[in-house]
């Protein structure tokens, strides 16, 4: 009796046995914290499991457009080494048909049209730049260069009103503005119009990031007017 009434006998306690013990009990979290892990052991699983996936695909979408840009790049600097050029015309169409939105196919169509151009197809070079231009941002680095591919076209096709639109345009673009105007003068100069070709010379005249030596080109061109 006196041994079963003993201070040092477990009586009512329950024994956790390593067999017993979970990874919660192994981290000595704090009770509260264990509680709500084993209380949302389920939606923790979910949100650990929807984690991984996303990190997955995020990893294999970045291999991918890795592969898609350096095999599109791959096409383009083959097809640009082609001498015959029927063939590099359709290698390049063949980089715009099979790697779409890349920045290759972009190129490529750029290629093509420059192309048309110095085959003096001003018609489809001009309808191929149009849609390169509405297939670009306004924020895009290449939108103000394609403008004045374009102005440049319609220049060099007789249609002057739409090359001045498009040189207007550039000249109120930040690090075009000079070439804007210089456009502007040769479009008006062809259309042998002295009054504005004076005052599109006086406002070049104006700009202060012009080049001293087209400066000097201005005042030289105003002499004589």
């Amino acid at each position: 009796m006196q041994e079963q009434n003993s201070p040092f006998n477990k009586l009512h306690v329950e024994e956790v046995t390593p067999a017993k013990r979970t990874l919660l009990d192994e981290l000595n979290l704090p009770p509260k914290v264990s509680s709500f892990i084993r209380d949302n052991a389920k939606t923790l699983q979910a949100v650990f499991v929807a984690g991984v996936v996303l990190i997955v695909s995020w990893n294999f979408y970045s291999y991918y457009t890795e592969k898609q840009r350096n095999d599109s790049a791959a096409l383009l600097a083959h097809a640009m080494q082609e001498k015959d050029t029927v063939v590099r015309r359709i290698a390049l169409d063949k980089v715009g048909k099979e790697y779409p939105g890349s920045g290759a196919a972009l190129w490529s169509r750029i290629t093509l049209a420059h192309e048309l151009v110095d085959k003096k197809d001003y018609a489809r070079a001009r309808e191929e730049i149009a849609s390169i231009k509405g297939d670009l941002s306004k924020s895009n680095p290449l939108y103000p260069l394609i403008m004045f591919d374009l102005g440049q076209v319609y220049e060099m096709n007789g249609d002057f009103d739409d090359a001045l639109k498009q040189y207007t345009s550039l000249r109120e673009i930040p690090g075009f503005v000079i070439l804007g105007y210089l456009g502007e003068v040769r479009v008006y100069e062809q259309k042998n119009d002295a009054v504005k070709v004076k005052e599109t010379l006086e406002q070049l005249k104006t700009q202060s990031d012009l080049q001293p030596s087209v400066r000097e080109w201005v005042e030289a061109k105003l002499a004589v007017k």
